[in-house]
């Protein structure tokens, strides 16, 4: 069988010749300190998994992940940093759609096992991209929305967005929500971070764990970076829109999502794309595992 590729790209050269030193007896490995040439390459080659440092004086992380995900759908997509930077999580979802966020320094055993999934996720990617008998259009239920926000304006514009094509359930509180979660599959959650004094962060993790073709889009004030990176990390959020967000913004990504529902609906190999690491605060893993158990009495209690 034959070894994966990985592309690193990271302008400092002691960077590369480190990571190489990780990966090069179990992968092809391309490095470079241009993302012009990692384009290049990408538009050229096989490429499994590329990982691209942030903070590059020619171009930004984000950006050239945005161009690999346009050039080479298939290929997972890692950002590997040294900075917390807000900006950079909210290209690195909406735009380069990450697979996983890593900060520098890196523990060596977690990058090594991150990309080691990548590159067997990616492979099954590839393999599913070369055939043409995929199944298409297949027939489903209509998809179900929930909106997990205080707010009315998010609710109102779902609601005028998708309503002809899906069935939109509105919950302004967790019990609501977790209600709703344990009558059918979500397709798509447009979510805040905070329900009343509720953080329900766990609860978007925990759907992604029970469901990894829901897609979730985030709308809320909150701007904390290492909360972002966990959800990123752990809940595979699909869209951090910071609030207030525009009819039109919202509008736009909530068509985009549930096209991108759909696909992975119908592409069963998709879903292992928006496979997300295990819960890493005792607290959330607490609250996860209540919130298991809840969903479970509630789908037994009314027979689902």
């Amino acid at each position: 069988m034959s070894k994966p590729t990985l592309l690193l790209i990271d302008d400092e050269e002691r960077i590369l010749r480190s990571l190489r030193m990780l990966f090069f007896a179990g992968y092809h490995v391309r490095i470079t300190t241009d993302p012009h040439e990692a384009i290049r390459i990408l538009r050229d080659e096989k490429i499994h998994v590329i990982v691209s440092d942030q903070r590059m004086p020619v171009m930004q992380g984000s950006e050239l992940l945005r161009i690999a995900r346009e050039t080479s759908p298939a290929t997972m997509r890692i950002l590997l940093t040294g900075y917390s930077d807000l900006d950079a999580s909210i290209a690195s979802v909406n735009d380069g759609e990450v697979f996983r966020y890593l900060m520098k320094p890196w523990n060596v055993e977690e990058v090594k096992s991150v990309v080691a999934e990548a590159a067997a996720i990616a492979e099954a990617s590839f393999a599913v991209q070369s055939h043409t008998d995929i199944a298409v259009g297949m027939a489903s239920a209509r998809p179900r929305v929930l909106i997990m926000d205080h707010d009315e304006t998010t609710a109102k514009i779902v609601h005028e967005t998708l309503s002809d094509r899906c069935d939109i359930v509105w919950a302004s509180d967790a019990q609501h929500a977790m209600e709703e979660l344990a009558k059918q599959d979500i397709s798509v959650v447009v979510s805040d971070l905070m329900l009343g004094e509720t953080n329900v962060g766990y609860i978007l993790k925990t759907i992604k764990q029970l469901n990894p073709q829901t897609q979730c889009i985030v709308v809320t004030t909150f701007n904390d970076t290492s909360r972002l990176i966990e959800l990123i990390n752990q809940a595979q959020i699909t869209r951090f829109l910071p609030k207030p967000v525009s009819k039109g913004i919202l509008a736009r990504n909530l068509e985009s999502m549930l096209e991108r529902f759909k696909m992975v609906r119908n592409q069963p190999v998709l879903q292992k794309r928006q496979a997300v690491a295990p819960i890493s605060d005792p607290q959330e893993q607490v609250q996860a595992g209540k919130f298991m158990g809840m969903l479970g009495r509630l789908r037994a209690r009314i027979g689902v």
